[in-house]
């Protein structure tokens, strides 16, 4: 009985080993990420940080992003805001943008975003600052 439960517990520390990790993990510019955890809907930015490939969301809007832009300037997304452990809300949309700076990986540093806009805030922002467009589109979490 105990080498059956020894086996059954092997076998589930294993398959959440395997389990463990990130569902996507793509580069948007410099040292920002996106990143989803469990499930898509997770997506969020986040910022390398240090050598060893950390990524800190700290400060950073979180789930669900479903489009990014950066240039050298500014970051740029927009979400679907999800409530704690639920489904991300897409008949709402939010915008941010982040102002980048010199050594981005630095963890010491804070990162300076503005928002949550709606879509005419937006856009308005987007003409006056020259926003760069959406060039990363999840269109499963649109």
């Amino acid at each position: 009985m105990i080498s059956q439960v020894l086996r059954w517990a092997t076998l589930g520390s294993l398959l959440c080993l395997a389990g463990c990790g990130f569902v996507a993990d793509e580069v948007l510019d410099g040292p920002y990420r996106l990143v989803a955890v469990d499930i898509r809907a997770d997506m969020s930015l986040c910022r390398s940080i240090g050598a060893d490939g950390s990524c800190s969301g700290d400060g950073l809007p979180g789930p669900t992003v479903f489009q990014a832009g950066a240039n050298s300037q500014y970051i740029v997304l927009a979400r679907h805001p999800s409530p704690r452990n639920g489904r991300p809300n897409r008949s709402i949309t939010e915008f941010y943008y982040i102002l980048r700076q010199a050594d981005e990986r630095n963890a010491l540093k804070s990162v300076s975003v503005m928002g949550r806009f709606g879509e005419l805030e937006y856009q308005q922002e987007k003409r006056r600052l020259q926003l760069p467009e959406f060039s990363k589109v999840f269109a499963d979490l649109k």
